[in-house]
């Protein structure tokens, strides 16, 4: 058992956090351009960010982007201290695509190829696309293992900033409204265990209906949807709510809850 001091861990100042919402709304764009520098960019999406990083006016020379091969070798990533340790944030982008599409896919493919053949042969394409039950226990429990990972990196002083896709009426608890895109029930029950705030990200816009950015964050909500936020705030009648400005959210929740507005 390892003993840490409480000092040293307030005085490291990591951060683990969520924040989810439709495509296009401007997540990525907005942490790039907020988040502590540097920043270790880990690519989840099989999408150019070259778009986001000119969008968010970000120095080349302050971003290093990350492409794993497959979910093990992201995993080996994260395990290493010294991959990250010029970095003061790191950020997941894509977690619903890491989920719901790339581990899905190694995890069935993995099953096909310990199927019979005969059944290979008579359904190739179902074979290949099928998940069991089995399937669905190791999908949870490769991504928890990546957020713990994630949340050991967060107590070591970096801000971890992970971006997930929305689900309206999600199918493990068809009363909220949105919730971040996962897939199965144990992994998304679980997630918010992992984290210490999460995000719905929405559109914002100005007096003249315009779209303006950066979007808007609700960290806390009317329980309709998923969100959380720890930290001390000077008006515990205030929400957590505002731009999806980290400069200001790091300084909200460090300094004695400043709501963002």
């Amino acid at each position: 058992m390892k003993i840490r001091s409480a000092v040293e861990m307030v005085n490291k100042g990591g951060k683990f956090i969520v924040i989810y919402g439709e495509t296009g709304v401007g997540k990525t764009a907005s942490t790039l351009a907020s988040a502590p520098l540097p920043i270790a960019y880990v690519r989840c999406e099989p999408r150019d960010p070259s778009d986001a990083i000119m969008a968010a006016k970000l120095d080349p020379r302050d971003i290093d982007i990350y492409d794993a091969d497959n979910f093990l070798d992201l995993l080996a990533g994260l395990r290493d201290p010294k991959l990250f340790a010029r970095h003061r944030t790191i950020f997941v982008d894509g977690a619903s695509y890491l989920m719901n599409v790339s581990l899905s896919t190694e995890i069935e493919q993995e099953a096909f190829e310990a199927r019979e053949e005969k059944e290979k042969r008579l359904k190739p394409l179902v074979s290949q696309s099928k998940m069991s039950q089995e399937g669905f226990g190791g999908l949870s429990s490769q991504m928890s293992r990546m957020f713990n990972l994630l949340g050991k990196l967060s107590m070591e002083g970096k801000v971890v900033i992970v971006s997930a896709l929305l689900a309206e009426n999600p199918k493990w608890d068809r009363e909220l409204s949105a919730a971040p895109a996962f897939k199965g029930r144990e992994f998304p029950t679980n997630m918010p265990a992992f984290v210490d705030m999460i995000g719905l990200v929405q559109k914002r816009f100005d007096e003249h209906g315009n779209i303006v950015y950066p979007p808007f964050v609700s960290f806390e909500g009317d329980g309709s949807f998923i969100c959380k936020f720890t930290g001390v705030k000077n008006d515990p009648n205030k929400k957590a709510v505002g731009p999806l400005d980290f400069s200001r959210i790091l300084r909200m929740e460090r300094k004695g809850g400043e709501q963002t507005t």
